[in-house]
């Protein structure tokens, strides 16, 4: 399989660059055959994911593709794992169960370290924060990418792409396999709003029921066909009901 990372990037505040160099930096060393790509977003706030994760799909020649934020690293034991799974007919992978975004200070020590040697012991005490994992890393073949036309470009800003394509995936291709690994982040600065809620740079998390609207119809389709309608891949079972394009396929196709 030759394996193609997409990382989706836009340094919004300045604090992503050196983290980002890094971290690929290490996946290059061991993943040398891989290619990885590294696009922006529209430049439009707040950050788009999507778009930029559609970007590096459209530059990609692998059959493989390791969808991948620009902080993140994930043992490659658990990768070769994902692989073989891919290899004897999993539909994709999610590589790791759990998320430790590091502290600053041990993210700088880290980063002091060539990215090509071994990475001392991680402990809770070094993470600022430990969860479950939604995003960080995907391991999905090329042709289950294709199913679903890439990720929904309407889903702007924190929250809502990861789950809604997750949810798009496990209904047209087939549910993920999840394996142990531990999504490793480094530090970077993650704004919230006077909520506390997360946020990428200019969102307004007040102000998205039409992008609440578009992760609900994700959330109601429970099926195949309804998730291909939702995706605009396939219509209701209704009288000729036309096919919906969604706008961002309409782009590219344009």
């Amino acid at each position: 399989m030759k394996l193609s990372i997409l990382v989706p990037f836009r340094d919004a505040d300045g604090t992503r660059t050196r983290a980002k160099e890094w971290i690929l930096a290490r996946w290059a060393h061991f993943y040398p055959e891989a290619e990885i790509i590294v696009e922006p977003d529209d430049g439009i706030d707040p950050f788009n994911k999507s778009y930029a994760v559609n970007r590096c799909a459209e530059k990609a020649t692998g059959d493989t593709f390791m969808v991948l934020d620009a902080d993140t690293w994930v043992e490659p034991a658990h990768i070769s794992r994902a692989f073989n799974l891919i290899a004897h007919g999993i539909p994709w992978v999610v590589p790791a169960n759990r998320h430790m975004r590091l502290r600053r200070e041990f993210s700088e020590r880290l980063m002091k370290l060539d990215p090509k040697g071994p990475l001392p012991p991680i402990q809770a005490q070094h993470a600022e924060t430990q969860g479950p994992v939604v995003g960080f890393a995907w391991i999905i073949p090329r042709k289950a990418w294709e199913a679903v036309g890439g990720m929904d470009e309407r889903i702007r800003g924190w929250g809502g792409e990861d789950t809604s394509f997750t949810w798009a995936m496990d209904r047209v291709n087939g549910r993920h396999r999840r394996l142990n690994g531990v999504a490793m982040c480094l530090w970077h600065d993650r704004p919230r709003d006077a909520r506390r809620n997360r946020i990428w740079v200019g969102q307004d998390r007040s102000q998205e029921q039409e992008k609440a609207l578009v992760v609900q119809a994700y959330s109601r389709a429970r099926t195949r066909d309804a998730m291909l309608a939702v995706l605009g891949k396939a219509a209701p079972i209704v009288e000729a009901a036309p096919v919906r394009v969604p706008p961002w396929k309409k782009r590219r196709t344009a």
